[in-house]
């Protein structure tokens, strides 16, 4: 007997559209390619000390603007715990810049005002329930750093909004879209310093902890079943797994990144406008980096021009060592390279011994083929919407397609309560074939 859905994926986004649809009575199956639950949400033993755990994944929440991800803990006592205060800064934005919290100079104040306002009067152009592709705005769909020198910064206030960005975006500055750096500030509320404060609490004991809590509530599942196909052109949407197996279900949820769904076959295939942006990508290639060391104060924080943008306190290990998370991307830095990376610490902390490094390969990972969602430019100013659309009975969830909070946890609780909520309000097996386009005939 078919099921009535078939859930791909085992992110956050896939856990709460599974566990929902059971909670209402649906008979659903939970596929996962990989060994483990939890996608981009990754707790595991340190590769540089046996007795501690580190998130190489998504670590950071903030209850105003993460309303879901906080019901979630709360549903199931997931304990978390305050980032750790930033107190110590040890800044390289040049010879004017104050080794403080803000460290822009009174010289360059009023330039950042006057690029203050720009910057929010841009991103309230865009509307967050509309998709960026439908709002007329290819205009700010260019390059970032094109974007930034037209504000006319001072030199400390031009690299400091440079460094941050190339944080958030996880791709050069001269790669990364400018319109979806706005469309971040417009999803924290059109704030910008929302972007960097909402990152105020992590999970104690790491996000398996919610992973595994969720997944006592969704009564089947399978891990390494890789998706392959998924055909909708007869009554029932057949899913095929690598191992030659054929699964039926009335309905079917794509649970994975976005550059993974190059890799399975569509009949009907999509439409040409979402398979292209599909077939290229988005962009990010982001290296989260956890650094162990010791002699580094407690509550620093780097921003700069070096290969780290930024640099920062992540937690205590002992007395005299600590972790610090840096950003930087795949494609600016070896991550395998002990000489590179002790150089690329010592350009902010010269003192600090430097023990090892724990990082995640995502865009290596064949099963994520990259990190959080951050588009090439020009790709959301032709599709953005769409990308997360139904397509027949097949939708689409995960943080990279959210409209409200792409790439966070939120997102994706966000996206998979949408399919639920879809799934719930029709009956549960529609009758019927679709067109190339996605046409019910």
């Amino acid at each position: 007997m078919p099921y009535d859905a078939i859930i791909i994926g085992a992110g956050f986004s896939g856990l709460k559209a599974a566990r929902d649809l059971a909670d209402a009575g649906r008979r659903v199956l939970l596929l996962e390619g990989g060994a483990r639950l939890g996608g981009r949400a990754y707790t595991r033993q340190s590769a540089a000390r046996v007795d501690l755990e580190v998130e190489v994944g998504g670590a950071y929440l903030h209850r105003e603007h993460h309303p879901r991800l906080a019901a979630e803990l709360d549903r199931y006592s997931t304990p978390t715990k305050e980032a750790t205060e930033l107190t110590s800064f040890r800044h390289q934005l040049g010879e004017d810049a104050l080794n403080q919290a803000f460290p822009i100079p009174s010289s360059e104040a009023v330039a950042l005002e006057a690029a203050i306002y720009t910057m929010l009067r841009d991103a309230h152009r865009i509307d967050l329930e509309k998709g960026l592709a439908n709002e007329g705005l290819e205009d700010l769909d260019i390059p970032l750093v094109d974007y930034v020198d037209a504000l006319q910064l001072g030199p400390v206030s031009r690299q400091f909004l440079l460094a941050w960005s190339w944080n958030m975006l996880g791709q050069p500055v001269s790669e990364a879209s400018a319109l979806w750096a706005l469309q971040l500030v417009a999803a924290h509320h059109y704030s910008l310093l929302g972007v960097v404060l909402s990152l105020n609490e992590v999970f104690a004991n790491g996000t398996n902890d919610l992973v595994s809590a969720m997944i006592q509530d969704i009564p089947e599942y399978r891990l390494e079943s890789v998706v392959t196909e998924i055909d909708q052109s007869g009554d029932i949407v057949r899913v095929g797994v690598q191992s030659g197996e054929f699964l039926e279900a009335h309905s079917v949820i794509l649970a994975t990144p976005l550059n993974t769904w190059r890799r399975i076959a569509f009949t009907p295939p999509l439409p040409e406008t979402r398979r292209a942006v599909i077939q290229e990508g988005h962009g990010c290639r982001a290296l989260k980096l956890l650094i162990h060391v010791r002699g580094a104060d407690a509550g620093v924080q780097c921003i700069g021009d070096g290969v780290f943008p930024t640099l920062y306190d992540y937690c205590e290990v002992s007395a005299d060592e600590r972790l610090l998370v840096a950003f930087t991307d795949s494609s600016s830095f070896d991550p395998t390279d002990p000489r590179a990376l002790e150089d690329a610490v010592h350009h902010y902390l010269p003192e600090v011994e430097v023990l090892g490094v724990d990082y995640h390969d995502w865009l290596a990972d064949p099963l994520f083929e990259g990190p959080w969602v951050s588009p090439r430019v020009g790709q959301v100013s032709r599709v953005h919407k769409e990308l997360g659309a139904p397509f027949g009975r097949v939708h689409f969830v995960g943080s990279d397609v959210s409209l409200s909070f792409p790439a966070y946890i939120e997102g994706a609780f966000e996206t998979a309560e949408r399919a639920v909520e879809t799934i719930l309000g029709t009956p549960a097996s529609v009758k019927g074939h679709l067109d190339s386009g996605g046409v019910r005939v």
